[in-house]
């Protein structure tokens, strides 16, 4: 079975209105060609135009998750560019505890999650700040539309690639080594929340509820200019009044974007959620 170069463009159009990522042809012919070609045959279609057909027009739904599931770019580690994680517990987690009730649970989403690196590290860098979650409750949040990045997050078991940032004593407090693995500790994985959404669903977006910050990093880069405007349009919908969006290192909003002000606390450049007086 062959698929031809214009086969491989509907494809890639398909999944640009269906999750906002924009891959170029060449990568589509040089990287995902075989990938496509593999789903194809462990599927059991001997024609992409059956597999196309099912895929957009039968909307089977097990089928489009199979094939998100080989373009998701999953590469994270604990206490990646932890300079961020730094800011968000000295200087933006202070912050949001003077503004908001006592009695108000901190959300923070990440998304997308990947496998769950990035919230476990803010779990445990709010563990071991110690005085905010003693002070008040909080709701960490992961998303994404990876199906199998969301289970092995559920899981909790990494590899030594994964961890290779952590200190050993934090390694010894918050995981279980078994082999080359690390296993989350029960009680880390019961302080996170993990769940399969689509960011380019808007709708399924505002169920998830309203949140003090937002992680959303290096998602962006991918995603071709009008999906890129419109996820920070939902991600400012989404935010409370003074929240806080942090992008990946290389990603900015950009200037002619009003909805948040561009701040540098500590070493992160992030994004306040403007809202008019």
């Amino acid at each position: 079975m062959q698929i031809s170069d214009y086969q491989l463009r509907k494809l890639r159009n398909y999944l640009n209105g269906e999750i906002g990522i924009f891959v170029e042809d060449s990568k589509m012919q040089s990287i995902y060609r075989r990938k496509i070609l593999k789903l194809l045959k462990e599927k059991g279609y001997e024609d992409f135009e059956d597999f196309y057909k099912n895929l957009v027009l039968n909307k089977i739904p097990l089928l489009r998750q199979d094939l998100i599931n080989i373009f998701m770019v999953n590469e994270t580690y604990f206490f990646r560019e932890k300079y961020q994680f730094d800011t968000l517990i000295n200087y933006v987690l202070p912050e949001i505890d003077l503004l908001r009730p006592k009695n108000e649970v901190i959300n923070i989403l990440c998304a997308p999650v990947s496998t769950g690196e990035e919230l476990y590290s803010i779990a445990i860098m709010l563990m071991e700040e110690g005085n905010l979650i003693n002070k008040r409750d909080f709701m960490l949040l992961g998303i994404d539309i990876d199906s199998d990045a969301i289970e092995k997050a559920k899981k909790g078991i990494y590899s030594e690639r994964s961890v290779h940032k952590l200190p050993e004593e934090i390694k010894e407090k918050y995981f279980v080594k078994t082999g080359n693995k690390y296993r989350v500790k029960d009680f880390l994985r019961k302080a996170v929340n993990f769940k399969i959404a689509n960011i380019m669903d808007k709708y399924q977006m505002k169920k998830l509820g309203m949140f003090d910050v937002i992680f959303s990093r290096n998602m962006l880069i991918y995603f071709d200019e009008k999906s890129k405007r419109e996820v920070i349009a939902t991600f400012y919908s989404m935010l409370k009044n003074d929240g806080y969006l942090f992008l990946g290192h290389a990603e900015r909003v950009p200037e002619d974007i009003t909805l948040f002000k561009s701040l540098k606390l500590g070493d992160s450049f992030v994004y306040k959620k403007a809202v008019d007086s």
